[in-house]
This record gives C-alpha cells, sequence and structure tokens, in this order.
C-alpha cells in the first residue's frame, strides 16, 4: 500500500512540477509578447512623430512662400537680396519687414536643426534648405543683427552649413 502511496505522491509531484514548468514556459511567452507589441507600438509612434515634424517643417516653408507672394515688399527686397543688395540701400521699414522674414527662415533652420539632434529628421534634411538666399549680402547683415538671438552651438553649426 505505501508503494501505490508512494507512486501517487511522484506522480502528482511530476504533474505538479510539470504544470508549474508550462506555467512558466506560458508566462515568459506573454512576457516575450507584451516586448514585442511595445516595440511595434513605440515604433510606430517614432514614425507618426517623424511624419509630423516633417510636415511641420513643410508649413514653415509654405509660410515663407505665402508671404513672399502676398507681401509685395518682400518679394521686392527678395530679388534685390538676390542682386546684392545691401541693408543701406533699404528703408528702416523694408529692411525690419524684411529682417523679420529672414528671422523666420532663421527660425525654420533652427527647427530642423534641433529636430536633427533629437534624431527626427536625418542629416540631408539640410539639404532642402535653400543655402543661396541665406549666403546673400544682405542676409548675412541680418545674420550678424539676429545671431545672438540663437544659441551658441546653433550659430557654429549654421555658419558652417552656409559656408560650405
Amino acid at each position: 500500500m505505501e508503494i501505490i502511496k508512494s507512486n501517487a505522491s511522484r506522480s502528482n509531484k511530476e504533474f505538479k512540477m510539470k504544470n508549474r514548468q508550462l506555467i512558466e514556459i506560458i508566462g515568459i511567452l506573454s512576457v516575450v509578447g507584451s516586448l514585442i507589441f511595445v516595440g511595434i507600438e513605440i515604433s510606430q509612434n517614432t514614425t507618426a512623430v517623424r511624419g509630423a515634424t516633417q510636415q511641420a517643417v513643410s508649413a514653415q516653408v509654405t509660410e515663407m512662400y505665402t508671404i513672399t507672394a502676398e507681401n509685395e515688399t518682400i518679394a521686392y527686397v527678395l530679388g534685390q537680396a538676390s542682386l546684392g543688395i545691401s541693408k543701406s540701400e533699404l528703408s528702416i521699414t523694408d529692411y525690419v519687414r524684411f529682417r523679420a522674414f529672414v528671422t523666420i527662415g532663421l527660425r525654420r533652420i533652427e527647427n530642423i536643426y534641433l529636430q536633427y539632434k533629437n534624431g527626427l529628421l536625418s542629416e540631408n534634411s539640410f539639404d532642402r534648405i535653400g543655402w543661396e538666399f541665406y549666403r546673400t549680402a544682405l542676409v548675412r547683415e541680418v545674420w550678424e543683427d539676429r545671431k545672438g538671438h540663437f544659441e551658441a552651438e546653433f550659430v557654429e553649426f549654421f555658419e558652417e552649413l552656409r559656408d560650405n
């Protein structure tokens, strides 16, 4: 009778051990499945944030084009800037308006720079800036007036890209 009890006890222990192992395997698979799900969610969220960031940058460019199309003074000064006009050749009002317009563009580049630093935009985002505009004499004069309003790290970064 004791042999039967001993065998039954051993069978019961083996059954409990197998159940415990099965429960542990199911638990591990659940954790792995949850981690995979979280990884997919993070990836999708990162993609959405990158898309929204690119959309915001495009909206800034559109804003600058809209200003140029709707504001005769900005359009005129922009054209003159490409011909080499300097600050001294503009009225104070025209210069202040143009300086504000250029500052919008500079803030756009700063935004791209910050998003690049945060890993949301790639380095090739700087290829679409339109550097010839920022290399004109008038815009360089505006930059000299405005660069004190930007972080030193960005100033160095901007000047390096603009000058190369």
